[in-house]
C-alpha cells in the first residue's frame, strides 16, 4: 500500500437543507377572528411569515420579536406569497432577516 492509498479525498455528505419559505405580509394577521399582536412591541400588522418544513409557521415582527403561530398553516404563507411573486435564496437567516429589514432595526415602523 502506498500513502496515496490511505489519503484518498472522502468529502462528507452535505448537511440536508431546511426548506423555508418567508413572505412579507403588511396587513394585520387575523386567522380566528381576532387580531395577531406582536407581545414586545404590540405592532398588529407589517410581518414576515415564515413558513419551515413540513408544517410549521412563524411570524416575526419588524422589532425582530419571533414566535410560532399555531393559528396559521402553510395555505395561509402560500396565500401570501403569491401577493409578492419576489422570490430570492439567502445564505442564513440573519441575512433573510437584514436584508428584508426583519432584524429589529425598523423597530416600531411600518412600511405598508
Amino acid at each position: 500500500m502506498t500513502d496515496y492509498d490511505h489519503d484518498f479525498y472522502n468529502p462528507a455528505p452535505e448537511p440536508a437543507r431546511t426548506a423555508v419559505l418567508a413572505v412579507p405580509h403588511p396587513a394585520p394577521l387575523n386567522p380566528r377572528g381576532i387580531i395577531i399582536t406582536c407581545a414586545a412591541c404590540h405592532a398588529a400588522r407589517d410581518w414576515l411569515l415564515i413558513h419551515v418544513q413540513p408544517d410549521l409557521v412563524f411570524v416575526r415582527c419588524r422589532c425582530a420579536h419571533e414566535w410560532r403561530e399555531h393559528d396559521l398553516e402553510t395555505a395561509d404563507v402560500t396565500a401570501a406569497r403569491s401577493d409578492t411573486g419576489d422570490e430570492r435564496e439567502w445564505a442564513s437567516f440573519e441575512d433573510m432577516y437584514r436584508g428584508l429589514r426583519f432584524d429589529g432595526l425598523l423597530r416600531y415602523t411600518y412600511l405598508g
